[in-house]
């Protein structure tokens, strides 16, 4: 296995560690590159929490990655 293969296999497995609210504005923004406001009117939540929720999702991300 490559380490690119590795990297991925680790995103997944910390994608699938999210909350499911989480998960799902990293899917909309990052996987169907869905703008804020478009994923505040497809989830009916308020801007701020589409925000809050992408910005706690990355910073959750990103600890995985790093461990």
């Amino acid at each position: 296995r490559t380490a690119a293969i590795e990297s991925i296999e680790r995103l997944e497995a910390a994608l699938r560690s999210l909350p499911e609210h989480h998960r799902v504005v990293v899917w909309l923004r990052d996987g169907e590159e869905l703008s804020y406001q478009e994923i505040s009117r497809v989830l009916d939540v308020p801007l701020g929490t589409v925000r809050s929720r992408l910005a706690r999702a990355r910073a959750a991300l990103h600890d995985v990655m790093e461990h």
